[in-house]
């Protein structure tokens, strides 16, 4: 307890609140980064960011899908406990998203802190759902899951979107969705890696002088593959690391986005040299869940996206907390997407426990003040319904709940996941389902379920889209 109120009082003293930037991939490999092992893709700005700060072996999000962890993440929340089970799938159905509650920006807003976001929302596109009233004092970026990487009348796609003929394929309905600036719709010309990136070096431009919280939502590297030619020649196919499942040319394609991302990060990180916020600006990175298996190296674990094996929930993430995190420590316990959360409302002077955060205020931990474990335990629902399905680590073990049937790991002797061991620890598997269905029991419905494809809207940011209709259908 002494502990963490000298930490409070260092933090807070003077009002030297830190700037808070979290920079999230999108579907990023857990091996797809030099400081995780990566070969054939270089990764030097976001290695640097790790060897001067702590990186974790044992990073975990709150769900092997884009939207839940989003929502998980954002709301500082596991996100089974307010009904969040699945990914939007039609954007413009009001049903989808977020329900109007605090998030982890809102919660800065009250300690004082300018909130910017850039990139992907994936949250709803209602009113009441857009980040500007979520706690986002500036937004630019897209509403929906993904998009295209080139704007769409550029000569890659071949005229394919633009002039368009409804209704439109719904594969690329949340994909050509609009670019905005908080409520209005903005030209772009360049990669859309690029774009986001100049989005949020002039978001810190503008902001220097007070506390900030920018959340840099990268697409990259999601599907679809696409990058700059230029780029993709710098990936010869018959260079790329093999991954089992993996084609070469989506290999080369990859890499490049997985390059473009870095060479995004070192601008960020070179501007906020140049603004001289260094010496107060704690950044975090991380993948909102594992890479896909058409894509990415996840190896040594166990699966890929939308699994709920190692390779699903563990991604590459580590923070630099300048003059507080031991540079270039690997720290082995595992931590959480929440625990970001909770760690930085801390930081700002805000009390986690009492909003409610699930996640732990790990200071103590990354500026290994401390050694011990934040977590004795950690829990997961990974169903799309109330079906009984999710993880537990407790310890050492893993135990993976699918309608009843259990699987169990041992991860120190076993990272890969291959042997099931819960016929050999029958005693170990009725503990820890039980402690699961008790933590699960308080879950609630689905906010919605899966019905009608809203394809068109008459919101005004989509004017100029092609899913603008001012009678929707």
């Amino acid at each position: 307890m002494l502990l963490c109120i000298a930490i409070s009082i260092t933090m807070l003293s003077a009002d030297e609140r830190p700037n808070i930037i979290v920079i999230m991939a999108d579907d990023l490999g857990y091996a797809d980064l030099g400081s995780y092992g990566c070969k054939d893709i270089p990764t030097p700005h976001l290695d640097k960011l790790a060897s001067e700060g702590v990186r974790f072996t044992s990073g975990y999000v709150t769900w092997p899908m884009c939207g839940p962890s989003r929502a998980g993440f954002l709301t500082g929340k596991h996100q089974s406990k307010f009904g969040y089970y699945e990914n939007v799938s039609a954007p413009f159905d009001p049903k989808q998203g977020l329900p109007k509650m605090e998030t982890i920006a809102s919660l800065l807003q009250k300690q004082g802190y300018v909130t910017g976001g850039v990139g992907k929302w994936h949250m709803g596109t209602t009113d009441e759902q857009h980040p500007n009233a979520m706690g986002f004092d500036d937004w630019f970026g897209f509403l929906g899951g993904g998009l295209m990487y080139f704007p769409l009348d550029h000569p890659s796609y071949k005229g394919r979107f633009t002039p368009i003929k409804r209704p439109i394929n719904m594969k690329y309905l949340q994909h050509t969705m609009p670019v905005i600036h908080n409520r209005e719709p903005v030209e772009w010309k360049q990669y859309l890696t690029r774009e986001l990136t100049d989005a949020g070096m002039a978001f810190l431009e503008r902001n220097q002088a007070k506390p900030f919280f920018l959340f840099m939502s990268y697409n990259a590297p999601h599907l679809d593959l696409e990058a700059p030619k230029k780029t993709i020649a710098k990936f010869p196919e018959d260079s790329m690391t093999k991954v089992p499942g993996v084609t070469p040319k989506s290999r080369s394609i990859y890499g490049a986005m997985v390059y473009e991302l870095d060479q995004g990060v070192g601008q960020l990180l070179a501007q906020v040299e140049k603004l001289g916020l260094s010496d107060n600006t704690v950044i975090w990175f991380l993948s909102d869940n594992g890479g896909m298996k058409k894509t990415s190296d996840n190896r040594p674990l166990r699966g890929a996206k939308g699994l709920s094996y190692e390779g699903g929930l563990r991604v590459p993430m580590f923070v630099k907390w300048p003059g507080n995190t031991p540079a270039g420590t690997i720290l082995d316990a595992p931590v959480t997407s929440l625990d970001i959360g909770a760690t930085t409302l801390a930081m700002a002077g805000g009390n986690p426990i009492a909003e409610g955060l699930h996640g732990k205020d790990i200071r103590s931990y990354i500026t290994q003040r401390t050694s011990d474990a934040p977590h004795e335990v950690l829990y997961w629902n990974t169903a799309r319904n109330m079906d009984p399905t999710g993880v537990i680590r407790e310890g050492d073990f893993k135990l993976i709940i699918k309608k009843g049937k259990t699987e169990l790991y041992n991860l120190k002797d076993d990272l890969a996941e291959t042997t099931d061991l819960k016929t050999s620890y029958p005693e170990k598997v009725q503990s820890m389902l039980s402690r699961w269905s008790k933590w699960d029991q308080d879950k609630k419905p689905p906010l919605w379920t899966k019905g009608k494809n809203i394809q068109y809207a008459e919101y005004d940011w989509l004017i100029g889209s092609p899913h603008y209709n001012d009678k929707s259908e």
